[in-house]
């Protein structure tokens, strides 16, 4: 595979891979960050994320635990002001409920071992959030997004409010060229990374 190391040392893909290698190839990278290298990163993206005025104007948010190497976001956890709602999988489907958490003991180990808001915290409709910031394995220069293949955030993101906005969250060597998006899949409205934001037109 052939990657384009930028200044800085962000990466590019420069091909289209069939979704599955893709995925393969962009989590062996992933999974390389140190972790000193992921909270520099994510500290970069966070403070990236604060300054947007979608953030500023929104009151309730949907973030996420960070699992495999992830963007880490909880740090907005600390943010004054917003109500922040964490993802929980409805037994048997592949819908995500979303429930609000304001400690680290609100959690519990969950589906695929991740952990999730206890079911006995404030259930928080789909409709009442304002902005989502959505994991992945890579996105595209057109917002596109690759998930880990189970297909929940593609599900459950076609029951948000028509006015809520979608923000991906990625380093930069998971953006890679567009072309992998299928008819199904729920593109964000913006990806943050730790040198820009991408903005779907």
């Amino acid at each position: 595979m052939f990657i384009y190391i930028f200044p800085g040392g962000a990466a590019r893909l420069l091909y289209n891979l069939e979704k599955s290698a893709l995925r393969k190839q962009i989590l062996s990278l992933r999974k390389k960050l140190s972790a000193e290298e992921i909270t520099v990163l994510s500290n970069k993206i966070n403070n990236r994320l604060i300054s947007l005025d979608i953030f500023k104007k929104s009151k309730t948010i949907a973030l996420y635990v960070p699992i495999k190497n992830e963007v880490d976001v909880r740090p907005l956890f600390k943010c004054e002001g917003k109500r922040f709602v964490f993802p929980r999988v409805e037994n048997g489907t592949k819908k995500l409920t979303f429930y609000e958490a304001k400690s680290p003991d609100d959690f519990e180990k969950g589906s695929f071992n991740i952990p999730e808001p206890k079911t006995t915290l404030n259930k928080v409709d789909i409709e009442n959030i304002d902005l989502f910031l959505v994991p992945g394995v890579a996105f595209s220069e057109k917002c596109e997004r690759i998930g880990y293949g189970g297909g929940f955030y593609d599900t459950t993101l076609k029951y948000k409010n028509k006015n809520a906005r979608t923000l991906g969250v990625a380093f930069d060597f998971q953006i890679v060229d567009s072309g992998f998006s299928e008819p199904f899949d729920e593109r964000t409205n913006a990806v943050a990374t730790p040198e820009r934001i991408i903005i779907n037109n």
